[in-house]
This record gives structure tokens, sequence and C-alpha cells, in this order.
């Protein structure tokens, strides 16, 4: 009996939800009317409060008493009636509790990982010349422009269902064509939205972890997890840093753990697919991590292009 015992519970994981309806059916098996207690021959010490009544259909609804040890030992004001209507008010009621706790742990959970943001990469990263790159001062006087501005701005905007979905972009395309002030863009949206954001330069990215090496209150770990976590990481310029095996380890440990997890990235680039292949790869060294990182990111983003002439100075 011992050994189906064991062998039951291996293969079969109480989950959370599990344990808290197991619990539930337990405390309703010991919940009694007044009615019940009677009948059961369950005394109690202190008298039950006067019945409530529906507001909905009039009906008394009786209290129910928690038992112990045969008594009553306390007794809970019932106020949820079975009627009909009192059991779809209940069931609005007890889905806008849901989704307020949700969004209270949302929040929370938010809070905490901005401050883990704060504390071991000092910002999100978005530096001062940046900080102006805003939706309504990219320019849109081309097809070309106003396309890629939508895509971008309808990112932002509707970021909980990209999120949801693990979507990211992909934004490719010659020199000063905006694609810096697009992630700017969405990046400075979100974080005034309150949503966790870090937004980086591949080269800086790379430099915050190297720093932990010499930082004896930060680990490589933690950096590396910080990253890999943000609801959103924007990388700016990949294919810029110096290739090395190191990088190019940490860089696929990075993508690679968000795509398995689901979490949006947005990556810019001056490179195609080919060029950057060849930037990101050592000399000397197999491909394989660099193809494998370059094909999931594009995999699960929209790839904007944005190729025309260089606009800054104008």
């Amino acid at each position: 009996m011992e050994l189906t015992r064991i062998g039951e519970a291996a293969g079969q994981r109480q989950t959370p939800e599990d344990l808290r309806r197991r619990e539930d059916s337990k405390a309703a098996n010991n919940m009694v009317t007044p009615q019940e207690a009677k009948e059961r021959g369950i005394t109690w010490r202190v008298a039950p409060p006067e019945p409530q009544v529906c507001q909905f259909c009039g009906q008394p609804i009786q209290p129910q008493g928690i038992v112990l040890q045969n008594m009553v030992f306390l007794w809970r004001p019932n106020v949820r009636c079975t009627c009909e209507k009192a059991v779809a008010y209940w069931q609005e009621y007890d889905r806008k509790q849901a989704e307020e706790k949700a969004r209270k742990e949302d929040e929370e959970r938010r809070r905490a990982m901005q401050s883990r943001i704060d504390r071991l990469l000092g910002n999100s990263g978005i530096k001062k010349r940046f900080q102006q790159r805003t939706f309504p001062n990219f320019r849109t006087d081309t097809p070309g422009r106003q396309k890629n501005y939508r895509v971008a701005k309808e990112y932002a905007d509707n970021f909980a269902y990209h999120k949801a979905k693990g979507d990211g972009l992909y934004i490719e395309g010659t020199n000063g064509t905006g694609k810096t002030h697009l992630a700017a863009a969405i990046a400075l949206q979100l974080i005034s939205e309150g949503i966790p954001v870090i937004c980086k330069t591949s080269s800086d990215l790379l430099l915050d972890v190297k720093k932990a090496f010499d930082n004896e209150g930060v680990t490589e770990a933690q950096v590396l997890d910080a990253y890999k976590k943000v609801d959103l990481l924007i990388i700016d310029d990949l294919g810029k840093e110096q290739c090395s095996d190191w990088s190019m380890s940490t860089l696929y440990s990075i993508l690679n753990d968000r795509y398995e997890d689901m979490k949006p990235t947005i990556v810019t680039t001056n490179y195609n697919t080919d060029g950057l292949i060849n930037a990101l790869t050592p000399k000397g060294f197999d491909n394989t991590k660099i193809v494998a990182i370059i094909s999931r990111l594009r995999e699960t983003s929209t790839v904007m292009t944005m190729a025309w002439e260089d606009c800054r100075g104008k």
C-alpha cells in the first residue's frame, strides 16, 4: 500500500490549484448550517447569527458553521445564494476580483524588475541623446517611413498582446534611417507606462556582463538573468560589437533563453542576414550558434527594412 501511494505521488504531482481545491473540499465537508448541525448532533458555544436575505430572490441564506471535533467553533455569515441571479452576480464579482489581484501582482512584479535593473545595470540604458527620440518627432515624410512608424507604434500601443505571443521586431537597414529612433520611441513609451525595458547597444550589453567579473556586489549570473527576464529587451546596433567566442556564447545564452521563454526582443542592425552572420561569427569559429540566434530572432519578429538615404543632419 505504501509503495502504491509513493508511485501515485510520483506520477500525479499536486499543483497549487489541486491543493487549494482539496482544502476547499475539506472545508466544505466541515461546514454546516444550524439545521444540519442539529440533525447531526453537533453542538455550538455561540449561537448562530440571523440568516441573511438574498438581494435577488428574497430567500433566507443560512449561516455556515465551521466544525471541529463535533462542535461549531465559528459561524460565518453566508451572503451567497444559489439562485440564478445570485450565482451570475458572484461569478462576475469573483472574475473582477481575480483581475484586480492579477493587475496588482503584475504591477508589483514590474516594480521589482525595474528595481532589479536599476540595481544591477544602473538604468534601462537609453542614453541622453536618444531620450528625446519619441514617436511624435519621428519623420514620416515618405511612404517607407510612414509604414515603419505605423508598425512600431502599433507594437508599443499593443505591447501586452505582443508580449503574450513572444513577438519582437527585427529592424534592419542602412545608417541614419531612424532604426534607433523607433526602437527608443518604443522603449520610452513602455517605460512611461511602468513596463520594464532594457534598451542598449550590443556592445554595452556585453560590457555590463564583463563589469560583473570585477564587481563583488553583482555576479555575472545576476546580470545575465536581468537581460533574460526583462519584459522587453532592445539590442541596438547588433553586429557592431567586437566578436569573440565569449561574446557569441553570451549573446546566444541571452537570446536563446528569451526565445524559449517567449520573451519579446527587438534588435536593430545595419546588416542584412548574411552580413550579420559574418559580423557576429569570430574568425575560425563555426557559425551555428549565430545562425540559430538570427533565425530565431527573425522567426519571432516582424521584420522592418529601413533602407533609404541617411537623413541625419538634414
